[in-house]
């Protein structure tokens, strides 16, 4: 029980009053017994005890009327399930209007019911409610119940993919400085590739939709191989994901050229021949036919198509030279020297650390001779390489950190730990690591070779890898950008800062008015799986969750602050109270 005015609560000193006057009233006088009256003091004994009980009877009577009239003064409140009204609480309601809710149900887009659902909750919100609305792209809009409700007008399905057990986590997070009793509010289509683990620390309750689930097919993966692609063309791979095993109509497209068909299998790849043509950039396109959920029945992919690079890899080390002679052999590399590794050429040189460290001082003067804008500094620690659309994640062993030699630094492609491994500065590229087992691991994996592929016929050159970004997220971008252009649209960026797509779609890198590479927006291939998770699963991964119907998230609302008001009893226990006080104060005194 809460109270709305617990300072109130002192006046139940007040119910000591009628104990006072009883103990007061109690007071007699010494009384001497004559003999001529000693034969009234047995008809008078029986007398007594019945005052006895009148007064404990009025005692107690007078004393609960205080106490009821005092509790209902302060305004005192239970927690009740079921009640219309309740008292200020803090609510945080998440709308799962991720890529999925698009799916058709019964003529209708799911994120409908979804919404209206939600929309309800809402209601039921007022004025001294604190209130949050979380969306699929994570961030907690706090506002009036009216605002809040507005935003929910003409949603449409986002492209990002939310997280479940990660916005319940972040909404339980929002409410821990609340001082009202707070809880979190799912509505959603409880997707199960969305659902993770969570501990809360409020009471949840998630409103999922009822009905059978519609079978989906979505395309989740779109491989074209090293780039760039020779004029001769190349082979796509594409992965087709769903709930269903049969076989489905697949049409790739490459900028403006006729479609390539091809039959794909729900759950396998299909490679499909992409014939050859001139030089320059591409959106690739691979497409299916619309179902149930069309949000991902495409993925698009950034394609190149470039003359091979003409490279020398002599003095580079032996694990590099194989490399090259693997791309020689795969037709991925021409003998030339347009291009030397390991070397100083008359055009585009990739440098690595010198084999002899006396030749440092040596190397250093001819970058400093040529205009580079970078030079080889003292070892630095062993560590990883970071994350990029360039290289995975890497062991080094040993490395020499790259040195600015200007006030700012620009033209890094790979970092570790925030330092440049990688980096270009006109037509010069910096490696601070020997490709050679003794510094790095790169030689042992399989990306080795498709790493040295990338240095030469795309980072000599001046572009920076495909990048390929999840819908909703940010991806990281080079330094060499300084923009990303869509279509007639231009978003400015900062080398190195992290560039989040406002839609699916191909994106193109630019570097002033050159194109240096592309970065690829996609739905997460999870969202094309549209089962259900089951009420156990959400209620093992959540302890203590509720699961009810979408026309229950409503009701189900507000329940850690829906509470029913008890001064309505209080008053009429209060009003009792006095009518029975006064009738036997009336009958008792009428008969004494």
């Amino acid at each position: 029980m809460t109270f709305l005015h617990p300072w109130l609560l002192t006046g139940l000193l007040a119910a000591g009053v009628p104990l006072l006057l009883h103990l007061v009233q109690r007071r007699e006088p010494p009384t001497v017994v004559f003999p001529a009256v000693r034969y009234l003091l047995d008809a008078t004994r029986e007398h007594q005890r019945r005052l006895r009980i009148r007064h404990w009877l009025l005692l107690l009577l007078r004393t609960l009327l205080v106490v009821a009239l005092v509790l209902a003064a302060a305004g005192p409140t239970m927690r009740r399930s079921g009640v219309t009204e309740h008292a200020p609480g803090a609510l945080v309601l998440v709308l799962d209007n991720s890529l999925s809710s698009a799916a058709v149900v019964g003529g209708t887009p799911r994120l409908d019911q979804l919404v209206r659902a939600a929309d309800a909750v809402l209601a039921r919100a007022t004025p001294a409610d604190a209130v949050w609305l979380v969306l699929a792209d994570g961030a907690a809009r706090r506002g009036d119940p009216a605002t809040l409700r507005s935003a929910l007008r003409g949603l449409h399905a986002s492209t990002a993919r939310l997280d479940l057990g990660h916005a319940v986590q972040a909404a339980s997070e929002v409410l821990a400085g609340e001082a009202l009793p707070g809880e979190v509010v799912v509505v959603t289509d409880l997707q199960a590739s969305a659902l993770s683990a969570a501990a809360p620390r409020v009471p949840v309750t998630v409103a999922r939709p009822d009905g059978a689930v519609p079978r989906n097919v979505g395309v989740a993966e779109l491989a074209a191989g090293s780039q760039p692609w020779s004029t001769d063309g190349g082979q796509v791979q594409v992965t087709v994901v769903g709930d269903s095993g049969a076989q489905v109509p697949l049409a790739l497209m490459a900028g403006d050229r006729p479609a390539r068909q091809a039959l794909a299998t729900v759950g396998g790849a299909v490679q499909v021949a992409i014939p050859g043509a001139a030089a320059g950039w591409y959106a690739l396109k691979a497409a299916i036919q619309p179902d149930e959920l069309r949000l991902d029945d495409q993925r698009v992919l950034g394609l190149r198509m470039a003359p091979l690079a003409r490279a020398s890899c002599a003095g580079a080390g032996r694990f590099a030279e194989a490399a090259c002679d693997v791309l020689r052999a795969n037709g991925r590399l021409l003998p030339g020297d347009d291009i030397v590794l390991g070397g100083f050429g008359a055009s585009a040189s990739v440098i690595l650390p010198p084999a002899d460290p006396a030749s440092l001082g040596a190397v250093n003067r001819e970058l400093e001779r040529r205009g580079v804008a970078w030079r080889f500094g003292d070892p630095g620690p062993a560590g990883t390489t970071d994350s990029t659309g360039i290289l995975a994640p890497a062991r080094l062993f040993q490395r020499l950190r790259l040195v600015p030699s200007g006030s700012g630094r620009t033209g890094a492609l790979v970092t570790t730990g925030g330092e440049p491994w990688l980096v270009r500065s006109g037509s010069v590229l910096l490696v601070g690591s020997r490709l050679d087992t003794g510094w790095t691991e790169l030689p042992f994996r399989a990306e080795f070779v498709p790493f040295v592929d990338v240095l030469l016929n795309r980072l000599a050159r001046g572009e920076v890898a495909s990048l390929d970004v999840p819908a909703g997220a940010a991806g990281a971008v080079p330094d060499l950008v300084s923009a990303v252009g869509k279509g007639p649209h231009r978003w400015p960026v900062e080398g190195g800062g992290r560039f989040a797509p406002p839609d699916t779609g191909l994106y193109f890198l630019l570097r002033g008015t050159d194109t240096v590479g592309t970065l690829a927006a996609n739905p997460d291939p999870r969202e094309s799986m549209l089962q259900q998770a089951s009420d156990a699963q959400v209620r093992a991964l959540w302890r203590g969750t509720t699961v009810v119907p979408l026309d229950q998230a409503a009701p189900a609302a507000f329940s850690a602050s829906a509470r029913g008001d008890l001064r309505g009893p209080l008053l009429w226990l209060a009003l009792v109270l006095g009518l029975a006080e006064v009738g036997l104060a009336s009958v008792w005194g009428r008969r004494a």
